[in-house]
This record gives structure tokens, C-alpha cells and sequence, in this order.
């Protein structure tokens, strides 16, 4: 029922874990979010536990505790009682592979379920159809024994799984949905055993299918989307290269063997693999991983570089400063377990109700069989009385109310180019109020591209381009991509060098042919015009590259990051509607105000200069007055998505980005998101009007089961039609 078990933590492991404060640690066997509940309440009682999350997504628990009052083998004993095998953090694939695992899994105990549920229905069909011919009779008794036979693979293996979660979570304190099925299961089951045994043929093998394949479909749906959160922190880490060159190493070694003060060489076009100064070279390198600025920045002799960044233009040599799990994109990765771990699937409303329904039921049950045996009514009657009402009140119809409707809404949503991964998350986006939403690629493209261009006197336009696009030719850079000529193939008679701050180019007639920035041009004793438009950069947050051609300056083109479609009026259009907007990037001032001046928000409303811990931050104190999104697009947006009630990625986002989003938008860009969350808030209204039909549906039928009124088979086919009710309900037109 679950993955190989992970190691147990050795006595070296946890006395260095013990004055930490704080561990994080992968428990395997669970295969629910109750599970998860079940394990969080245990940890969170043993002694010197300030505080426990669990999440079974990333399959692990993120635990906080007093060095000086915690018995760490104690707490990790009584996991252990409970059932799960607990061990040190596992890898996010080995995460994703349980995940897959399990669902493999839970399909096949389904189908097991249909198939021989099937037959059962059939026989239990005719024996309603026929009560007096096939009553108490031979042939009702001998259909009786064969539909037992055939519930008993759906009730030993398809139901199994459901047994050992009620039981876990009945220990734990917290029974859900599982102990209840699970209760009603066996119930019916024994009833039907002891009728069998005295020659009837009134068996509640019919009773015993609904429940099980009602709860596999909605437990089905539900691990179907918890997989996204484990895979989210994987796609982070395969941004990180695994392997360095370390200078005095004859080639490539595993990079969490380089040890601090290591230089380690990076090749131009390669990911730095270690945080680091530079110690020889000069560069540029791509930091959208951290920043999610395009822009690139430069990097000379002594100046520092994180791991994830691209080196864009020249070899350097790059002293090691951090190893892995010291580097910043681990400290990363870490705040993106812990906010996972913050997000349990738990909190959905069904489970909440389902919580409360689950010990009134069987306490009224336990009443009920009691009092009715003391009141006269007999052992048999009383027990089937205590049976309708456990079947009655199993919230099968609760179970499926969120999940019935999420697919029904996530269907239209999908033919309006939205992605809703979850029904937790389309229900908090019917929820939100505050949105946090990123600039670079969210509000603006997201990559350089020409906004205008000055020329020198008696060169034409189409010259200075092809002279750009030759130079850049081959490069795969934002600055090199907005000035290319996509049909241009770069000619192999042409000799390139680039340096830190630009390119030279040499033509076959000899031409010497610089592109890059003044200062660049200027140490090349070239000469650049003034220009009142360039000494405003910082205002218009234009990049300015100029070429030259045998040391006479030709052009400059200005490049920017133009608006998305539409996005003024998106923003006006969210504003109207009650949301409350802020703007949290990784910019600077300049370029951010002059976005947020764009699309009409105020300049209290801008966050600029943000790093990825910094925008989770601002999430986690956003979420202290209203349900929030965050909306991105760049890897050093995960971490805040993982955090917010909603991560939110706009079409065009990076795999990171949209691997820990809850919400995808993958086309139509800001006027389908508003439009997404016009359609999760009708959603929203469904799943309480779902919840409302499965309550009333609870609260009139076990009056009438308590009364006698309803048989455990009556209560069944009620069970049933609740559920019918419900789905049919879900599939209306919004």
C-alpha cells in the first residue's frame, strides 16, 4: 500500500537533529490526506513539538520543537506506532514515483471494484425486482451466496486500503470518511454473514459496493491532483546543474563533492552549478532563475554568482563559496517544502463537515443499536437500525460534492485555455480578494524587444538591423533574441568574439563590427552622440545597445519590455471588482513604477527589488487579512505560488513556475485569468450548494433510519440517489 519504506534515521542523525529546532523528514505509508491529518495530530502531541505540518503531497512533515524539552525517538516511535516508516527528506522524483505509485494502485483496486460491483448490482437488481419469488427461498439463498463471493475481492482488496486509514485515523482521533465506510463495510458484511448462516437471503452486498466504488472515485480524483505540489519542487531542482569542472579536476565531478574555496570553471552558454565569486573573467549572466529580471547583468573579478544563473557570454572561473544544500536555491527549495507542507488538503470544506458528521454518526449509531436492544426492539433489529444509519450518514454524496464539481467547471475552464489542477484550488480562487502579481513576463512579455532606434546620418534602418542580427546570429540570449533576424542563418565566414558587455564582429572584407553598451564603445575609443532620450534610461527603462562598424558609431537601438495585451484594462477590470492588486517583483524601482504607472496602479501598491523569499513574504502577510494569489510566470516565482492560497502562472511561464501552480493559464493571457476567476467563484457557489444538498440529504434520512423507516439496502439506493442528485447538480450550466 505504499512506497519502499523509507531508512530510519540513525542515532548520529538524530543527535545532530536534536538542538536544530527543526527537522524535515519523509514518512512513507500514507495514502490520503487523512493520513496526513493522522500523522500531523500525533507529532503535534508529543512532548517539545511546537508545531507540526504535514503534507501528503510531498510526503514528508516539517516539524518545529524545543531542543530542551524534545525526545526525538520517542516522536519518531510513535509515528511509527501509527504505522508509517519514517526517515530522512527523499528525493522529489522518489516523491512523484510513490504518488504515481499509488494511483496505479488505487486504479486497479477500482477497476477490481466496478467489475465484480458490477455483478453484484445485477443480482441485488433482480432480487428487488423479484422479493417474493427470490425472498428466503433456495434460489434466493443461492444468489445470496454467489453476490457475497463475488463482493469479496471488492471487500478484501479494493477496500483494504480504507481499512488501515480508519483505523490509523481512528487512533489518531481524527476518523474521516475512511472509518466510517470502513465501519459501514463491515457492518453490512457481518449482518449479511450471520443472514446467510440461518438460511435468508436479505444480504447488503450492494450496500458494500456503493460505498466502496464512490469513495475509490473520489479518492481517485483526489491523489490525481496532489501530484502536482510533490513535482513543483522537482522541476526547481533540475534548473540546477549536478555537475561542475572544478580547475584542477581533468573534467566534470558531481558538484556536491566541490568543497568551499574550490575554483570551479563555467563555460559560456552553461548554468553555474555553486554560488561563488568570480575570480578570473568577465561575463554576463541570466539571473531571471532568482530575480526574474530578462535583463542581463554583468559580473567581473570579484563580484558574486548564485547557482541556477546562465552565463551568457564568456568563460570565467568562479570560487566557491557555498555547496549544495548551502547554496541560495537550496534555502529555496527548503521555503517551498515548508510551504507546501502549509497547504494540507485537509482544510477543504467537505472534509471539514465530513469530520463533524463521522463521530455524531457513530455515536447516534452506537445509541441506537443500545437503546433499541433495551428498548425491546431485538439484537437483529436494533443492529440493522444502527446499520442504516451508519450507511445513511456515510457522505458519499459529501465526498464527491467538491470533486464532481471541480470537473465539471475545470472542463469549461480547460476550453477557455485555463488549467485548474485541483478542486482545493479552484475553491480558493472562488475565495480570493488580494492578488500579488509579478511585472517581468506577467504584466510585461517578459522579453527584450526593440522599442525604437537612432540612426547616424546617411545609415539606413534595414542596415543597421542586418549588421545587429549578423552579430547576434547563434546567440541564445534575451539581448541577442530581440535583435536577431529569425530567417538569417549565421554564416560560418564570419568571426564572432564576444566579451562581457558586447560582441565584434569581423566581416570577410575585414570590417570590424562592435554591438554593445556606450561604455563598452567608448573604452574602444569610439565615439558616441549624446542623446537627451539615453540620459533618461532610468526613467524610461530602456536598454540602450549601440553598433559600430570600423570604429564609427552607426546606431543605437532601444530596447524594452512592452505591456501584455490588454493588461491596463485587465487590472481596471480586476479593481472594479473588488479585488485588491499589488505589483511584487524583482525589478527596480524605475522600471516597476513605470509598469505600475501603465496599468493604473498606485505607486503604494508597487514592491520592487523583491527576491523569491522576500515575495513569499509578502504572500504569507497578505494572507493574514485575505485569501491571495500570487500570479507569475519566472522560477523566483515558485516559491511565493507555493505559498499563496492560489499560485497562479500566466501562459509562457517557466516549467517550475507553472509545476507549483494551482491555476495555469495557457492561453489568453490576463483576460482569461480574470475570466477564470469570474468562473471559480460560480464554481465556488456549486460546491456549497452541493455541500447544502448532501447535509439536508444526511440530516432528513437518519431520522427515518433511526425510526426503522429505511433498511441498510433502502439506504443504499438513497446513498445513491444523493449522489445522482449531486453530479447532476454540478453539470448544470454555470
Amino acid at each position: 500500500m505504499s512506497a519502499t519504506a523509507a531508512s530510519p534515521l540513525s542515532r548520529g542523525e538524530l543527535a545532530a537533529l536534536a538542538p536544530a529546532g527543526r527537522g524535515l523528514f519523509s514518512i512513507e505509508g500514507m495514502w490520503c490526506p487523512s493520513c496526513a491529518a493522522a500523522t500531523e495530530r500525533i507529532i503535534a502531541r508529543a512532548s517539545g513539538v511546537t508545531r507540526a505540518r504535514v503534507s501528503f503531497a510531498t510526503g514528508s512533515a516539517l516539524v518545529d520543537w524545543d531542543p530542551d524539552r524534545v525526545d526525538l525517538p520517542a516522536l519518531l516511535r510513535a509515528v511509527e506506532r501509527l504505522g508509517y516508516a519514517i526517515g530522512p527528506p527523499r528525493a522529489p522524483e522518489e516523491t512523484v514515483a510513490g504518488i504515481d505509485a499509488e494511483i496505479h494502485r488505487l486504479g486497479l483496486r477500482l477497476a477490481v471494484a466496478v467489475f465484480f460491483g458490477m455483478w453484484v448490482m445485477v443480482l441485488a437488481i433482480m432480487r428487488y425486482l423479484e422479493p417474493v419469488a427470490l425472498g428466503s427461498t433456495p434460489v434466493g439463498h443461492a444468489l445470496s451466496i454467489v453476490a457475497m463471493g463475488l463482493v469479496t475481492p471488492v471487500v478484501g482488496f479494493s477496500a483494504a486500503p480504507f481499512f488501515v486509514a480508519g483505523w490509523r485515523t481512528l487512533r489518531a482521533g481524527i476518523p474521516g470518511m475512511d472509518a466510517l465506510v470502513s465501519i459501514g463495510v463491515v457492518g453490512a458484511a457481518l449482518l449479511s454473514v450471520a443472514e446467510l448462516a440461518r438460511g435468508g437471503a436479505h444480504i447488503y452486498a450492494d450496500t458494500m459496493v456503493m460505498l466502496i466504488v464512490l469513495l475509490s472515485i473520489g479518492r481517485l480524483v483526489e491523489m490525481r491532483t496532489v501530484r502536482r505540489a510533490a513535482s513543483a519542487i522537482g522541476a526547481l531542482e533540475r534548473e540546477v546543474p549536478e555537475r561542475a569542472f572544478p580547475v584542477d579536476a581533468d573534467g566534470a565531478v558531481d558538484a556536491a563533492e566541490v568543497a568551499v574555496d574550490t575554483d570551479i570553471r563555467v563555460a559560456a552558454g552553461a548554468r553555474v552549478p555553486l554560488d561563488g565569486v568570480v575570480v578570473e573573467g568577465a561575463t554576463r549572466v541570466d539571473a531571471s532563475l532568482l530575480t526574474g529580471e530578462s535583463t542581463p547583468v554583468g559580473v567581473a573579478r570579484d563580484e558574486p554568482v548564485h547557482a541556477g544563473t546562465i552565463n551568457l557570454d564568456a568563460p570565467v572561473t568562479v570560487r566557491v563559496t557555498a555547496g549544495v544544500g548551502d547554496r541560495r536555491i537550496d534555502r529555496i527549495l527548503g521555503r517551498m517544502v515548508e510551504m507546501q507542507g502549509n497547504r494540507s488538503e485537509i482544510t477543504r470544506l467537505a472534509d471539514r463537515l465530513a469530520r463533524l458528521l463521522v463521530p455524531g454518526a457513530l455515536a447516534l449509531a452506537a445509541l441506537v443499536a443500545v437503546g433499541g436492544a433495551a428498548l425491546g426492539l431485538g439484537a437483529e433489529e436494533a443492529l440493522l437500525r444502527a446499520l442504516s444509519v451508519v450507511v445513511i450518514a456515510c457522505p458519499c454524496a459529501l465526498s464527491i460534492a467538491v470533486p464532481v464539481t471541480f470537473l465539471s467547471f475545470a472542463e469549461r475552464a480547460m476550453g477557455r485555455g485555463v488549467l485548474f489542477r485541483s478542486p482545493a484550488t479552484m475553491e480558493r480562487a472562488g475565495q480570493l480578494r488580494h492578488l500579488l502579481i509579478d511585472k517581468t513576463g506577467t504584466l510585461t512579455r517578459g522579453e527584450p524587444t526593440v522599442i525604437g532606434l537612432r540612426l547616424a546620418d546617411g545609415v539606413d534602418e534595414a542596415e543597421l538591423r542586418h549588421l545587429a542580427a549578423l552579430a547576434e546570429a547563434g546567440v541564445d540570449h534575451p539581448v541577442a533574441r530581440a535583435l536577431q533576424d529569425p530567417v538569417l542563418v549565421p554564416d560560418s565566414g564570419i568571426h564572432r568574439r564576444r566579451e562581457g558587455r558586447g560582441v565584434i564582429m569581423t566581416l570577410p572584407g575585414g570590417e570590424a563590427v562592435r554591438v554593445g553598451s556606450r561604455r563598452w564603445l567608448a573604452e574602444a575609443a569610439i565615439t558616441v552622440p549624446e542623446d537627451p532620450a539615453e540620459a533618461q534610461t532610468a526613467v524610461n527603462a530602456a536598454t540602450r545597445i549601440h553598433l559600430a562598424r570600423d570604429g564609427q558609431w552607426l546606431g543605437s537601438f532601444a530596447l524594452g519590455d512592452p505591456l501584455r495585451p490588454a493588461a491596463p484594462e485587465t487590472v481596471q477590470r480586476l479593481v472594479r471588482e473588488g479585488f485588491v492588486l499589488q505589483m511584487v517583483t524583482g525589478d527596480g524601482p524605475a522600471p516597476a513604477g513605470r509598469v505600475a504607472a501603465e496599468v493604473g496602479l498606485a505607486a503604494e501598491a508597487v514592491h520592487a527589488g523583491c527576491s523569491p523569499e522576500d515575495k513569499a513574504d509578502r504572500v504569507l502577510a497578505a494572507q493574514a487579512h485575505q485569501p491571495t494569489a500570487f500570479i507569475g510566470d519566472g522560477i523566483n516565482d515558485s516559491v511565493a505560488m507555493a505559498a499563496a492560497d492560489v499560485g497562479v502562472a500566466i501562459d509562457g511561464a517557466s516549467h517550475a513556475a507553472t509545476s507549483s501552480a494551482g491555476l495555469v493559464v495557457a492561453r489568453g493571457g490576463l483576460p482569461a485569468l480574470a475570466n477564470a476567476l469570474g468562473l471559480a467563484r460560480a464554481a465556488r457557489r456549486r460546491m456549497l450548494q452541493n455541500l447544502g444538498l448532501a447535509v439536508v440529504y444526511n440530516g432528513s434520512a437518519i431520522p427515518l433510519a433511526v425510526a426503522g423507516v429505511i433498511p441498510p439496502s433502502a439506504a443504499a439506493l438513497a446513498m445513491l440517489a444523493s449522489s445522482l442528485c449531486v453530479m447532476a447538480n454540478a453539470a448544470r450550466p454555470a
